[in-house]
C-alpha cells in the first residue's frame, strides 16, 4: 500500500512546465492507474477497505495540491507572486472537508473543499491584483482542471459550497474573515461539517495553531447547548421522516441502517462529548468508534464497526462499477452478479440477507444513542409540572405564593416578586424566541432544584443576580441546563460560601470551572502554572486581551482552590503557597508583558530589566496568602543613574498593570509603603542604597517585616545580594530587653489603628505567634535562617535550635495551623471562630517571651 509521500514523489514526476491539456491528461491518467491498483487490491483481499479508503484520500491530497502548485505557476507569469503589506509571501490554505477530510474517500466521491489565503494584500507582478482575486483565480482554474470531463475522463468533481455563506459567500476568503464568520456567524450545520475538517495544505506551519483555536473550540464544546440539542433531533427527525417516505434498503446510504446513520451516531458523540474527551476529536469515522469502544461509550461497538465497514466496501463496490457516485443497489441480473462477486458471496440473495443483517444493526445502534438525546421529553415532564406554571405566569399570585410556601421559601412573597419582576423585565422582554424558550426550560429546572437547598430566599436571590448577568448569554444557560451537576453546585456555593458566590455572580466564564469535579483537583507547582499562563497568553497579541487573560486566571485558579479547600481535600496551609504562587507567576508575567511594551518606546528597556528586581514582603513573601491578600511589594534596581527615570516608569507600569480594574476586576491590591522611609522615599531604590538603609536606619519593625521578604525576580548577582543582606541583618547584634519593647509596642501599635471587622478575633490571635516568632528570630541572630519565609518553617528552626521546647512548638504549630484555616474559612464562609482554648495558650507562651 502506498504511503502519503509516495503519491507526492510519484506526482513530482509531471512537470509543470507542460501546456494545460498534456498536464490534464497525465492527472487523468494517474488517477484511472490508482483508482485500478487500489480496485484490484481490495477485490483480491490483499488490501482491507479501510486501508483502500485511507490511501484513495492520500491519492487525492497529492492530486489537489499538485493541481493547486501547477495553477498558481501559470498565473504567477502574469500577475506575480502574492504578497503581504510587510512584501512577505502569502499561501493558500485548505481544508479537505466530508469523506476526504475523513480519509474515506469513495472511488467516485466528489470532494469537498475549503480555501482560504493567509493575509490580505496584492500581487507584486507587471498586472497587480488583490489577493482575493488572485487566489479566486487559482481556485476556478484548480476546480475546473480537476472536474472538466474530457476523452481522458476527470480527475474528480470538486464540491466549495462548503465555504462561509456556500454559494453566495466570497470563493476564497481571508483567514481573518474565515475566523470572524466562523465566531459570529458559524452555524450549526457548519459545526457538524467542521467535525470532518482536516488541513492538506503542506507549507504553512502556523496552520495547524489556528486550526486548533478557530475550529476545535466553534465545533467542541466544554458543554452542550441547547441549540446542539435541538439540532441534532432536528436532524433526527429529517433522517427519520426520509425513511419513513422511502423505506427502501437498496439505498445503503439514506435508507434504514444507512451509513448516514452510523455516520450520525458518531457525530452526536462528538459534539456532546468531544469537547470533554479530546481524542473524539477526530476526523476518520473508524477512529471515532475505537475511542467509543476504549471509553465503553457506545455497546455493541464492533458489530457497528464491521456493519459500517462493510456498507463501506459495498458502497466501493458500486461506485467501481461505471465510476459513478451512487449508492443505491442495481436492479440488472448482471450488475447484481458483478456486485455479488466482487463482495466475495455466493449469491445475490445471500449478500442482501448479510446487507439487512448488518441495517438492523445500524438501525438498533441510531434508536438507542439518538433517544438518549431527546431531552425534550423531560423538559416537557417538567413543564406540566406546578413550578413550571408558576414560571410561565400561569397561575395566579396568591396560589403562586402559596406553592412557593409549600417548597420552602421563607419570604414566599418577595421571592415571587423577583420572579416576576425578572420574568416580565427588559432583559427578558428584549429575549429572542429560541433563546426565551431556553430560558423558560433553565428557569423550571431551576425552580426544581431549589426546593431541595437550604437557605432558598437567599440563594434564589443570588442566581436571580447571575441571571441579570448571563440571560442575554444563552451559552451559560445551556451550561447550567445541560448539567445539572453544575447547577446543583452552584446553588450549593450560594448557600454556604459568599465569597465563590461573589466571583461567580460577577464573573460567570467561572461556571466553566464547575464542570471539573472539586475532588480530582489538587494544587499545581509553580514551575506548571508558569507553563500554563505562558501558554493561555500566547493566544492573545493584543496587551488589554494579555492582561484580561492575566485577572481571569487569578479568578480561575482562585475559585479551584476554594473548593477543595471547602470540599476538605487541601489544607489552607498547602493553598496558602498556591494562592502565592499564583501572584508570584502572574507578577513575574506582568513583568515581561510591561517591559515588553516600553521597549517599543525605549529600546534599551530589555537592559534596564535585566538589573531590576522586585522584592515581596508579607504574605506573599512568606508563601502565606489568602484571598484577601493584598501584594506587599517593593522594587529595586542596579542601573545607571541615566536609566532610573526608565526604571519608574517600568515600576509604575507594573502597578498599573496589577491594578487597573477591567471587566475581570484587578489583578491584586498593591502596598508599596514598605520600601525605605515609606510613602516619603523613593518608589524604587537602588539594591545599594536598600543594603545601605536596612543595615543603618531601617526600624525594628523593617527588620521583622524583612523575615518574610524573598526575592520574586532578578539576576543572580542581585539575588545573591539580597539573601545577603538577610544574614548581615539577622547576624547584627541586639539588646534582648529594647528588642522586646520595640516589638511588643508595635504590636500595640497596630491594635491601635486597625478598625475592628469580622477577622479581627482570629488575624489577633495570628498576629500574635507571628511577632513572637519574628523577635525570637531577631534576637537568636541566626542567618541560617535568611532564606526561610514560611512561619512553620521558622517554628521547626526555632524548635530545632532549642529556642523553643517541645510542648511550646506543639501549642504553636497547632494554633498557626488553626489560625490560618480560620482566616480561610472566615473569607469563604463568614461565621466561623477562634478556639479560646488555644488562644489561650498562645497569650502564654507571648507573655512568656515578650512580657
Amino acid at each position: 500500500m502506498l504511503a502519503r509521500e509516495d503519491y507526492f514523489h510519484a506526482l513530482n514526476k509531471v512537470p509543470f512546465s507542460l501546456a494545460p491539456a498534456h498536464y490534464a491528461r497525465e492527472l487523468r491518467h494517474f488517477r484511472h492507474t490508482h483508482f485500478l491498483r487500489l480496485l484490484l487490491l481490495e477485490l483480491s483481499g490483499i488490501s482491507s477497505t479501510a486501508e483502500v479508503m485511507h490511501s484513495w484520500s492520500d491519492c487525492a491530497d497529492a492530486l489537489i495540491l499538485h493541481a493547486l502548485q501547477y495553477c498558481k505557476q501559470i498565473l504567477s507569469v502574469r500577475y506575480g507572486t502574492p504578497r503581504d503589506a510587510d512584501g512577505h509571501e502569502v499561501f493558500l490554505l485548505t481544508l479537505a472537508m466530508g469523506k476526504l477530510g475523513g480519509r474515506e474517500l469513495n472511488y467516485s466521491s466528489d470532494i469537498d473543499l475549503i480555501f482560504a489565503y493567509t493575509m490580505a494584500g496584492e500581487t507584486d507582478g507587471e498586472e497587480r491584483i488583490e489577493n482575493q482575486q488572485y487566489f479566486s483565480k487559482v481556485v476556478q482554474q484548480f476546480s475546473q482542471l480537476l472536474q472538466n470531463v474530457t476523452p481522458d475522463g476527470f480527475v474528480f468533481r470538486v464540491d466549495l459550497r462548503l465555504r462561509p455563506n456556500g454559494d453566495s459567500g466570497t470563493l476564497v476568503p481571508s483567514l481573518a474573515a474565515m475566523e470572524t464568520y466562523y465566531q459570529e456567524q458559524g452555524r450549526d450545520w457548519e459545526r457538524y461539517a467542521m467535525v470532518k475538517a482536516r488541513v492538506i495544505s503542506e507549507a504553512l506551519a502556523d496552520v495547524p495553531a489556528w486550526f486548533e483555536r478557530l475550529i476545535v473550540p466553534f465545533v467542541y464544546r466544554r458543554y452542550v447547548d441547547f441549540s446542539v440539542i435541538e439540532s441534532l433531533r432536528s436532524m433526527k427527525a429529517m433522517i427519520e421522516r426520509e425513511v419513513q417516505l422511502n423505506p427502501r434498503l437498496d439505498d445503503i446510504k439514506r435508507g434504514q441502517g444507512g451509513i448516514r446513520e452510523v455516520e450520525f451516531i458518531l457525530q452526536n458523540f462528538q459534539l456532546i462529548r468531544g469537547g470533554r474527551l479530546p481524542p473524539l476529536q477526530q476526523q476518520n469515522a473508524l477512529a471515532v468508534l475505537a475511542v467509543l469502544k476504549r471509553e465503553r461509550l457506545l455497546h455493541h461497538s464492533e458489530a457497528l464497526k464491521q456493519a459500517y465497514l462493510f456498507l463501506r466496501r459495498l458502497e466501493n463496490t458500486l461506485q467501481s462499477l461505471n465510476d459513478q457516485q451512487t449508492h443505491s443497489l442495481p436492479d440488472e441480473p448482471v450488475k447484481q452478479m458483478q456486485v455479488t462477486l466482487a463482495m466475495g458471496y455466493a449469491s445475490w440473495d445471500n449478500l442482501l440477507a448479510k446487507l439487512h443483517q448488518y441495517q438492523r444493526i445500524i438501525r438498533y445502534a441510531f434508536r438507542a444513542v439518538m433517544g438518549k438525546v431527546d431531552y425534550y421529553e423531560d423538559a416537557k415532564r417538567l413543564l406540566a409540572n406546578q413550578l413550571a406554571s408558576l414560571w410561565q405566569g400561569h397561575v395566579e399570585s396568591t396560589m403562586a405564593i402559596n406553592l412557593l410556601t409549600s417548597f420552602g421559601f421563607a419570604n414566599a412573597e418577595h421571592c415571587y416578586q423577583m420572579i416576576h419582576a425578572f420574568r416580565h423585565g427588559p432583559r427578558c422582554r428584549r429575549l429572542p424566541q429560541g433563546a426565551r424558550m431556553r430560558l423558560d426550560r433553565f428557569m423550571v429546572l431551576l425552580l426544581t432544584e431549589l426546593t431541595h437547598v437550604e437557605k432558598t430566599d437567599e440563594v434564589l436571590l443570588q442566581v436571580m443576580h447571575l441571571l441579570e448577568n448571563i440571560v442575554g448569554r444563552s451559552a451559560y444557560l445551556a451550561l447550567l441546563t445541560e448539567n445539572p451537576q453544575v447547577l446543583t453546585e452552584l446553588l450549593f456555593w450560594f448557600a454556604h460560601s459568599s465569597f465563590i458566590t461573589s466571583l461567580l455572580v460577577n464573573q460567570p466564564f467561572l461556571l466553566e470551572v464547575l464542570l471539573d469535579q472539586g475532588q480530582e483537583w489538587r494544587p499545581q507547582a509553580r514551575q506548571q502554572l508558569e507553563l500554563l499562563l505562558l501558554e493561555k497568553l500566547a493566544h492573545h497579541q493584543d496587551v488589554e486581551a494579555q492582561e484580561e487573560m492575566l485577572r481571569q486566571f487569578k479568578l480561575t485558579n482562585w475559585l479551584m482552590a476554594a473548593r477543595a479547600e471547602l470540599y476538605g481535600f487541601s489544607s489552607s496551609v498547602r493553598i496558602g503557597k498556591f494562592l502565592s504562587d499564583v501572584a508570584q507567576v502572574i507578577v513575574s508575567q506582568v513583568l515581561v508583558i510591561a517591559s515588553e511594551q516600553l521597549s517599543l518606546r525605549y529600546p534599551e528597556m530589555k537592559e534596564v530589566q535585566s538589573s531590576f528586581a522586585i522584592i515581596a514582603y508579607g504574605k506573599l513573601g512568606s508563601r502565606e496568602m489568602n484571598y484577601a491578600s493584598d501584594l506587599d511589594l517593593v522594587f529595586l534596581h542596579r542601573v545607571r543613574p541615566v536609566d532610573e527615570a526608565l526604571v519608574t516608569r517600568l515600576t509604575q507600569k507594573i502597578l498599573h498593570m496589577l491594578t487597573t480594574r477591567l471587566q475581570s476586576g484587578i489583578l491584586y491590591s498593591v502596598d508599596t509603603r514598605l520600601r525605605p522611609s515609606g510613602t516619603a522615599g523613593l518608589l524604587v531604590s537602588h539594591i545599594d542604597a536598600f543594603i545601605e538603609y536596612q543595615k543603618k536606619q531601617a526600624w525594628t519593625w523593617e527588620h521583622q517585616a524583612l523575615l518574610k521578604a524573598r526575592i520574586l525576580t532578578g539576576n543572580p548577582r542581585m539575588k545573591h545580594d539580597f539573601l545577603q543582606l538577610k544574614k548581615e541583618v539577622l547576624s547584627l547584634p541586639k539588646d534582648k530587653l529594647i528588642l522586646q519593647q520595640e516589638v511588643f509596642a508595635m504590636r500595640v501599635k497596630i491594635d491601635q489603628h486597625h478598625d475592628s471587622n469580622p477577622l479581627k478575633n482570629i488575624a489577633d490571635g495570628l498576629l500574635d505567634l507571628e511577632f513572637l516568632v519574628q523577635f525570637l528570630i531577631l534576637n537568636l541572630g541566626s542567618p541560617v535562617l535568611a532564606r526561610s519565609t514560611h512561619t512553620l518553617n521558622q517554628l521547626n528552626y526555632l524548635f530545632t535550635a532549642g529556642v523553643l521546647n517541645k510542648e511550646q512548638f506543639a501549642v504553636l504549630k497547632k494554633a498557626y495551623r488553626h489560625y490560618h484555616h480560620l482566616l480561610h474559612l472566615a473569607l469563604l464562609r463568614p461565621g466561623s471562630t477562634r478556639d479560646e482554648r488555644i488562644q489561650n495558650q498562645v497569650t502564654t507562651i507571648y507573655q512568656q517571651f515578650l512580657f
